[in-house]
């Protein structure tokens, strides 16, 4: 048996915010600041290792702490007082190379504090058809617990929330051209699950409630084609069928960008085109489409060293990817970045 490595990962991080975040036109200043203190701290840890011949098993183990409180009025108007929540997890992944396949399989044991202890596993095969052409089929286990804004934070807030339970399929075929220039991908997915958070609206006030079962079919295609050396074009389409509606899905989805490095300059350039993200449900859903621009261009003058400039939403289009929460137009930021 032989070691293929592994790592310890431990974290911590905490924050305290005093934040004023304003009125309505023609209203009048509220007497309080939004206060609030969070943290976020944990460790991740996994080894690897061969048990034979083109085998790898890996093992792990995840711990996540979290938590804080929350309130613009220290008496009538808490969101969380102290909350602390936290996440264990277990996993084992095996992975065995077979001829021209390889089969893999997974089981992940998540323990919620307040939803208890739930197993998620998963399983995958590969095919390598031809020397340019691969095939894959997965099927997992999607689980999600609801998070601190949407269990207690804001008018929505909703502490009697259930986990969001899924079963994904998935198969791709792959293909390679031009002396692996060009990479083609199209994949197919059927997602089933039940217990979606989505906002509704109860007696006229905006609620977090699990909305029930869904199930959604997706086809997605990218491209990537390495014209020149220091010249790459990519592209990617998705398009996404929804028995249930759901809100931040989109029904297409269109990418297309340019990378261009002469010398020590790099430039890329993008533009993604939504249609039909959906900003809300029920019996007039309203949905938001829009088309950006974004390009960044960097100078490296020495290999640690990046001078760099970008800009987001070029052509200043209004948009929403949440319902009442515009998004700012044109941006512009430059930077610096050391790698050491």
């Amino acid at each position: 048996m032989g070691s293929r490595g592994g790592a310890l990962n431990v974290y911590y991080n905490w924050g305290n915010h005093s934040i004023n975040d304003g009125y309505f036109e023609g209203g009048t200043p509220r007497p309080y600041l939004f206060e609030s203190t969070d943290y976020m701290g944990g460790l991740n840890l996994y080894q690897s290792v061969n048990l034979f011949e083109k085998n790898t098993i890996t093992g792990g183990f995840d711990v996540k702490l979290y938590g804080g409180n929350a309130y613009r009025d220290p008496v009538t108007e808490i969101y969380a007082d102290h909350i602390k929540l936290n996440e264990v997890a277990g996993y084992l992944f095996a992975q065995q190379e077979i001829w021209r396949f390889m089969v893999n399989a997974g089981i992940r044991m998540e323990n919620h504090n307040l939803y208890g202890a739930e197993w998620v596993p998963q399983a995958g095969v590969s095919f390598r058809a031809a020397d340019q052409t691969h095939l894959k089929f997965s099927i997992s286990k999607g689980f999600r617990t609801p998070n601190m804004r949407e269990l207690y934070m804001y008018a929505p807030a909703n502490e009697e929330l259930l986990p969001e339970r899924s079963l994904s399929y998935d198969f791709t075929v792959t293909q390679t051209l031009l002396d692996n220039r060009l990479s083609m991908d199209l994949t197919l997915f059927y997602i089933k699950g039940d217990n979606i958070v989505q906002i509704v609206q109860v007696n006229g006030s905006p609620q977090n409630q699990n909305v029930g079962e869904f199930a959604n079919k997706v086809v997605e295609f990218s491209l990537n084609y390495r014209i020149l050396p220091n010249l790459s074009f990519t592209t990617n389409y998705s398009y996404l069928h929804l028995e249930t509606l759901m809100t931040g899905a989109p029904r297409n989805k269109f990418y297309a960008g340019v990378n261009y490095s002469p010398g020590k300059f790099t430039v890329n350039l993008g533009t993604q085109v939504i249609d039909k993200l959906y900003l809300s449900t029920g019996d007039d859903p309203q949905t938001s489409n829009y088309a950006l621009v974004n390009a960044r261009v960097a100078y490296r003058p020495l290999n640690w060293l990046e001078v760099f400039v970008k800009g987001d939403n070029l052509l200043a289009q209004p948009y929403e990817t949440m319902l009442g929460f515009p998004m700012p137009k044109a941006t512009f930021m430059g930077g610096v970045s050391i790698d050491i």
